[in-house]
């Protein structure tokens, strides 16, 4: 009967994920297809890549997406391997069509045109334009924070960007980040409007802000406390060994049985969240696990410990 209940909670488990990454997926291309496309707003990422090819071929921004999307995910396949890019599988198929959907699709195209469009088909005005870039950065912050509390990827910019950490070790957030920027500077050039560029970066802005709060609450780092009877060793080689991060042990004692454990205790990103919890899962599914946001962590793979000398003012005597 326990194998039952179990069996059953995790394939609700899983189900939900799916659910969470599809929802995610959508809301993304909402943001794209909706908001941002249509008003020319590049945000970085595969739909403003489709914008700057839009603007310089006359290629549909939909159909860029798709074959980009397609591309990063076979360059990753054999490089990041089943285990990653598995995760990018829904996203990247989902995606594309969803956004084809909202491009394409007579009711959506006249919701974008009637609400940020004049006749010429450019932006009303910039009042409008920044609603749509505020409501685009937003949807798509959204649907990112959502697939990525889905255990999922969104594909795409993320498969290149874990292709650039492998080789070079660059940090996801740094590589990530260049890699937006770029595509907003280049599109500064194709579109050759800088109030448009300006919006852009703020719709990016919007994007990265809800990212945060969805999937992390607003917080960068987090620690965790890790209780594990039988497979403290394991746990505790993983986190040194495959994430890379520094732990310590802490003497504790169970308050129903008053047995002595180890408690683990370690910091990590939030990029390392997912995939952490799922292998403390395999590797102990009974484990006691406390995840709790960590206003900042210092030393060693986290902000170098620095002390500020205190600036003597002007004119200041010394005691």
């Amino acid at each position: 009967m326990e194998i039952v209940k179990k069996g059953k909670h995790i394939y609700k488990k899983i189900i939900t994920k799916y659910i969470l990454i599809l929802i995610g997926t959508i809301m993304i291309a909402i943001g794209s297809g909706l908001f941002l496309i249509p008003t020319s707003v590049n945000a970085g990422g595969l739909s403003g890549l489709g914008i700057i090819i839009q603007k310089t071929t006359g290629f549909d921004p939909d159909l860029t997406v798709l074959i980009a999307s397609w591309i990063l995910f076979l360059i990753g396949l054999p490089i990041l391997g089943w285990k990653f890019t598995f995760k990018s599988l829904l996203s990247t198929i989902v995606y594309p069509l969803a956004l084809m959907v909202f491009i394409r699709v007579p009711f959506f195209q006249n919701f974008a045109k009637n609400t940020f469009l004049n006749e010429l088909g450019e932006p009303k005005d910039t009042a409008t334009l920044l609603i749509a870039a505020l409501f685009g950065g937003a949807f798509t912050g959204l649907g990112v924070g959502l697939t990525f509390v889905g255990g999922g990827s969104t594909g795409g910019v993320d498969i290149l960007v874990c292709v650039i950490n492998k080789y070079t070790r660059v940090k996801h957030s740094i590589s990530s980040f260049l890699i937006d920027a770029l595509i907003i500077v280049i599109g500064i050039f194709v579109a050759q409007n800088t109030l448009v560029s300006l919006i852009g970066i703020v719709a990016a802005f919007m994007c990265a802000l809800l990212i945060e709060y969805v999937f992390v609450g607003g917080t960068s780092t987090l620690t965790a406390q890790i209780i594990s009877t039988n497979h403290v060793d394991e746990i505790n080689d993983y986190i040194h060994n495959v994430m890379g991060r520094g732990s310590t042990f802490i003497n504790v004692e169970g308050g129903y049985k008053g047995e002595p454990k180890k408690m683990i205790v370690v910091s990590f990103t939030k990029n390392e969240y997912q995939e952490m919890i799922e292998a403390i899962s395999k590797i102990d599914p009974r484990a006691f696990v406390i995840v709790s946001h960590t206003q900042e962590v210092m030393g060693e793979g986290f902000r170098e410990l620095k002390t500020k000398k205190k600036l003597r003012k002007k004119g200041s005597n010394d005691e």
